[in-house]
């Protein structure tokens, strides 16, 4: 009995690890302003195909393409006010053992701090069953981060040379007051 129960635990804790293993997101950080090719990789270890792939993208990412493996057909579905945005693959199937590359051709905002990206994802299969990488599913969430910093603004910049103006004036002022003391 103990054998079962230890077996059943150790099964327990493989289950969201195997989940984490099948898929991958690269590239695994992305720079604000920067196109990227984003590339969902699948692969399918389970009985049964996969036949819908669905990742939800941050809203900080503009998606400007799709691209589907030959056999699937690939669409974005825009924000709404109750949904966010995602990429949807569907029409083909990744068969037990098979492996296949969805990609997105995206560009990251360019006022976007250092941070982590999180993208949702969820695969059904043929038998009605569904994965999920998200926040308190059966994986974690995909996570990408943002390389570099923020750059300053044509506003910011005209505000900061501004502010650097009057603080000479405010120096020549002072120095010419002083002098004449």
């Amino acid at each position: 009995m103990r054998r079962v129960v230890h077996g059943l635990f150790v099964f327990a804790l493989a289950l969201p690890l195997a989940a984490r293993a099948q898929v991958a997101l690269t590239p695994p950080a992305l720079e604000p302003g920067a196109f990227e090719r984003l590339a969902l990789r699948v692969a399918n270890a389970a009985p049964s195909p996969v036949v819908h792939v669905r990742l939800v993208v941050p809203d900080a990412v503009a998606v400007l393409g799709v691209d589907a493996p030959p056999g699937w057909t690939g669409r974005l579905i825009p924000v709404t006010d109750s949904t966010p945005q995602a990429v949807e693959w569907t029409g083909g199937e990744l068969p037990t053992g098979g492996f296949r590359e969805f990609a997105v051709f995206a560009r990251l905002a360019a006022d976007v701090r250092r941070a982590d990206l999180v993208f949702l994802l969820q695969l059904t299969r043929l038998d009605g069953s569904t994965v999920s990488w998200r926040r308190g599913g059966e994986g974690a969430p995909l996570i990408v981060g943002v390389r570099g910093t923020t750059t300053v603004s044509t506003w910011g910049a005209t505000a900061l040379a501004g502010a650097a103006a009057g603080l000479a004036m405010l120096a020549l002022v002072l120095a010419l007051y002083r002098r004449r003391s």
